[in-house]
């Protein structure tokens, strides 16, 4: 008789490829926004992030927001959520030899980012496991699985959408190219 099986505690991680957003515009509103925008440094390294965008801002970001919110709503009735609304939305641009340190998004029920421009080159997200699983596992593991990895990597690439718990430790691996890594990060929370 086989014991029944129940995951408890599990990180999902959510991805799609879109194709609804004009990346190339997306591009030009990064740079310009750029020149007027200090930014702010929050997890990044050599890297600039723009204060938070708002609606009306960039008729893209407007588009890409407006496919999250259908995004987001899927995934919080997967796991038993209630509808959330987007907090904040902001753009990075990461030269090389840029990077984003472990971090979570505190206060996020969903976090995710979008890839505008990035290739494999341009480095990926990595997933961190934060339970401690390390000290446990033994370590003449034969294949890593979903139950034994420590670290999930997930590739930057244009068009690449990634949804996770906003506790859900990661962070960016140093840019590789020659050419800037954009993308757009954003977080979701319950509705006020």
């Amino acid at each position: 008789m086989a014991m029944h099986t129940e995951l408890w505690f599990p990180s999902v991680i959510w991805s799609s490829v879109l194709h609804i957003v004009d990346n190339q515009e997306l591009k030009r509103y990064a740079y310009d926004r750029m020149k007027t925008d200090k930014g702010r440094v929050i997890s990044n390294y050599g890297g600039w992030q723009s204060s938070d965008l708002l609606p009306g801002e960039c008729d893209q970001i407007d588009r890409l927001v407006k496919r999250l919110d259908e995004e987001i709503t899927q995934c919080a009735q997967q796991v038993g959520l209630p509808d959330l609304e987007i907090n904040n939305i902001w753009i990075n641009v990461n030269p090389p030899g840029a990077y984003n340190h472990l971090h979570s998004h505190v206060g996020a029920v969903f976090s995710g980012v979008y890839y505008v421009d990035s290739t494999e080159q341009h480095g990926g997200i990595q997933f961190e496991r934060n339970d401690g699983a390390e000290y446990h596992i033994p370590a003449n593991v034969a294949k890593e699985t979903y139950y034994t990895c420590t670290r999930a990597s997930y590739a930057g690439k244009t068009g690449a959408l990634y949804v996770f718990p906003g506790w859900l430790k990661h962070s960016v691996q140093g840019n590789r190219a020659n050419t800037d890594r954009i993308s757009v990060s954003f977080n979701y929370g319950e509705k006020t």
